[in-house]
């Protein structure tokens, strides 16, 4: 996550930022469908990118729409509006997260897209929907999806020839390969699913609800040291846990790497067997002397019975073993505590929330909405390093945990502040 975060730093420097003043055409259209939608205003920039023509990135909001300056010379506003309004369905559906988590710049790769292709590829069906919706043209949008995968020969293109091409594909499993291997489905599948869509009864419900939108500008969002925080800020206990469940199964992961491997130890070789380092009996060469190591004389024995070895009580046994028990189950806690305080004191620092609240769409505040300060980060980790096992015995009874209260930071779920906002 803190890679991600540098490399989007690093794409969005190198972009150009769009408002009213700079490019107030497609801050137009980011602004009218941001308010149809109920979604508040991203970040848009241009960027020169041959191979991605628009991608949404970020782990909450303000999320970025970045735009490719080569494309756009290639879109009319209608295609334009759907490119740009399909991104947005992304950000409203709740995909950016993740696909920001998979890829950096929008542009996945070949493992990637044959892990979580089905998954990354139904998205991209449901988001060709919304840019439908969006632009309200079907002409519009498949002249987009056209233009997008031949560029300037899109125009020239007929597209209902060009849909039907993906009924020759059929049941046949090789010429599915290139689909099911690539993150984004066939061109000609998106215009034929588009065409079926826009014939349906459920496009007609979701454009009246679309354009039914009174609102003429996008949700503001909280801006830092704007108000503060109340309880209903507050994320619930719920999506609380599983952050915690999935921050614990990293740090398990994390934490085996401070705690020596038993079996990696030397094995311990009985003193009876060496002598000064060598076997008993051995025969040692010494240029053209030959030495043996003389063995060891047991002592002899008293009577023809065997001598009876001493043996530990049950007892003792018992506690010895309850006291080896004990022993690893400190180191391993310290282990743990030493990896969460890293974990948490670095995530907080850089990102303001670790790998568990970004699947659940949390994040870490102060009081005043403002990120967290490097100390607040640092005692938040410390706290957790320290006291991991009460928190976690305290944490399904209240919202607001220890280290929260000690550190005066928050844990919130942004669309909660988002809605508070929108209905003042």
């Amino acid at each position: 996550m803190v890679f991600i975060t540098f490399a989007r730093g690093r794409l969005i420097g190198s972009s150009l930022l769009i408002h009213e003043a700079q490019n107030p055409e497609i801050f137009s259209i980011v602004k009218r469908q941001c308010a149809a939608l109920g979604l508040p205003l991203p970040l848009v920039f241009v960027r020169q990118d041959p191979l991605v023509p628009a991608a949404a990135i970020g782990f909450g909001e303000p999320y970025s729409l970045v735009l490719s300056s080569e494309y756009l010379e290639e879109l009319r506003e209608d295609e334009l509006s759907f490119v740009i309004g399909r991104q947005l369905g992304h950000i409203a559906a709740g995909h950016v997260r993740y696909q920001s988590l998979l890829s950096v710049n929008g542009n996945e790769n070949a493992l990637v897209s044959l892990i979580f292709g089905p998954w990354l590829r139904r998205c991209e069906l449901t988001c060709d929907k919304v840019g439908l919706i969006c632009c309200g043209s079907l002409d519009a949008a498949s002249r987009a999806i056209a233009i997008l995968a031949l560029r300037g020969f899109g125009r020239q293109i007929d597209l209902r020839s060009f849909a039907t091409q993906q009924a020759s594909i059929g049941d046949d499993t090789v010429l599915k390969w290139g689909e099911w291997l690539g993150s984004e489905p066939y061109a000609t599948r998106r215009i034929a699913d588009l065409t079926a869509f826009a014939a349906s009864t459920q496009y007609e419900r979701y454009e009246e609800w679309f354009l039914r939108s009174e609102a003429v500008a996008p949700i503001p969002l909280p801006l830092p040291g704007s108000r503060r925080l109340d309880r209903g800020d507050l994320a619930g206990r719920g999506r609380r846990m599983l952050a915690a469940a999935i921050d614990v199964v990293v740090l398990l992961a994390a934490s085996s790497y401070f705690v020596p491997n038993a079996s990696s130890r030397p094995p311990k070789i009985p003193r009876a067997v060496v002598v000064n380092g060598l076997p008993n009996g051995a025969n040692v060469q010494l240029g053209p002397l030959s030495v043996k190591i003389p063995a060891e004389k047991a002592a002899p024995a008293a009577s023809s019975a065997p001598t009876p070895v001493p043996t530990a009580s049950p007892t003792a046994r018992l506690h010895g073993a309850w006291k080896r028990r004990l022993a690893e189950l400190v180191t391993r806690s310290l282990s743990f505590g030493f990896a969460s305080f890293l974990y948490f004191a670095l995530l907080i620092a850089v990102v303001g929330q670790s790998f568990g609240m970004m699947i659940a769409g949390l994040r870490v505040s102060s009081l005043d909405l403002r990120r967290p300060s490097f100390g607040q980060a640092l005692a938040r980790g410390a706290l957790i390093g320290m006291f991991h096992w009460p928190i976690a015995l305290l944490a399904p009874f209240t919202t607001c945990w220890f280290h929260d209260w000690m550190t005066k930071t928050r844990v919130v779920a942004g669309e909660r502040l988002i809605a508070r906002v929108a209905n003042g």
